[in-house]
């Protein structure tokens, strides 16, 4: 784990070396005594030197925040566990940011550059497992779990941020840090919450850590946005047998939208995604169901498409609620568009 943090902390000092105040970039840094690139590359040498002396650490905050495994919106303990760490190093955390109870920021330092760190926090639904173990092997069955990684992203960028302010503290540099969690990055939930609510407004650069199979950066358009959004439909409830001509199964409309759907399917773009659950369908069998809800995602790789293909979800949606005589209201979960990674971040 502590090689992707020693590369982390790597690209930070590149990319901080390419802050306007860099004699990289402009000579009269050096009158204000900012670091020439040599020194920059012996800082980068104390820094990988601290964060091997830091590989304990690092991997007990793997752990725990693998043994909170928390869903989305609900990560009290990860939060309350890394802002505890950080400001016994000195950070000042602001909580509740955002209007999330679980996200904060925690920030340190003074000046520019202002360089944030981003990491997701949020577990998986039913994805409890057994540290190491190759098949399923549940450590609670049905618990949520960390199938995507979230344990490690955090550790990583913590271990940089802390690496990175003892360094400064101890050459005087000036320079600000700043930390955030990606609260319910399953469900879409914090980051562009965070961009509307300014978090990001005086940030000069944002460097942000995933668990992958190798260590690489990329820059342009990159995945998908999507919309997340619920159809609920509602009919008339009835006996299924004694009087089933007398309802107006709700139930029936989800159905036929998701058969809708797929059909569709075979006439839209290979790069699109989509996927559904329905989260309500009645109560019991002998009840036509008078509500009931299906929830979707729809995925494209820019926002025209997106918007493109929530619309034919909702007129797929009113043409089933009009087959069975139901009515349908959407309720739209959250939104987000397709990442932009920056360029001269990701070559560096």
């Amino acid at each position: 784990m502590n090689k992707w943090a020693k590369r982390f902390l790597v690209l930070t000092l590149s990319t901080a070396s390419l802050w306007p105040g860099s004699p990289r970039t402009n000579p009269r840094a050096l009158e204000r005594g900012t670091a020439p690139p040599a020194q920059i590359e012996a800082y980068k040498q104390e820094l990988l030197t601290a964060i091997e002396g830091m590989r304990k650490f690092t991997q007990v905050m793997v752990d725990m925040i693998f043994s909170f495994a928390e869903l989305g919106f609900q990560e009290f303990e990860t939060s309350r566990y890394v802002t505890g760490i950080l400001e016994r190093e000195g950070f000042r955390v602001e909580r509740g940011v955002a209007g999330i109870p679980t996200a904060w920021v925690a920030s340190w330092g003074h000046g520019r550059p202002v360089i944030g760190f981003i990491a997701d926090i949020d577990a998986i639904p039913s994805a409890s497992q057994k540290p190491g173990v190759a098949y399923h092997d549940p450590i609670v069955e049905g618990a949520p779990g960390h199938g995507e990684g979230h344990n490690a992203g955090q550790a990583v960028i913590v271990t940089a941020a802390l690496a990175l302010k003892r360094l400064m503290e101890q050459h005087r540099l000036s320079g600000t840090l700043k930390l955030y969690p990606g609260v319910a990055e399953e469900l879409l939930g914090s980051k562009n919450y965070f961009v509307r609510a300014g978090l990001f407004k005086d940030v000069d650069i944002v460097l942000g850590a995933h668990i992958s199979d190798g260590f690489s950066t990329a820059y342009g358009v990159t995945n998908t946005g999507l919309v997340s959004t619920q159809f609920t439909f509602r009919g008339e409830a009835a006996h299924s047998a004694g009087a089933p001509w007398r309802g107006r199964s709700a139930l029936d409309a989800v159905e036929l939208m998701n058969v809708a759907w797929n059909f569709r399917r075979e006439h839209l773009r290979p790069q699109h995604r989509s996927h559904y659950i329905i989260v309500e369908g009645g109560d019991q069998p002998n009840v036509v169901p008078d509500r009931a809800t299906v929830w979707y995602y729809f995925r494209e790789t820019d926002y025209a498409r997106i918007k493109q293909l929530h619309e034919i979800g909702r007129k797929i949606a009113r043409a089933a609620a009009l087959m069975t005589d139901t009515e349908v209201t959407e309720r739209i979960l959250a939104a987000t568009w397709p990442t932009h990674f920056n360029k001269v971040v990701a070559e560096v």
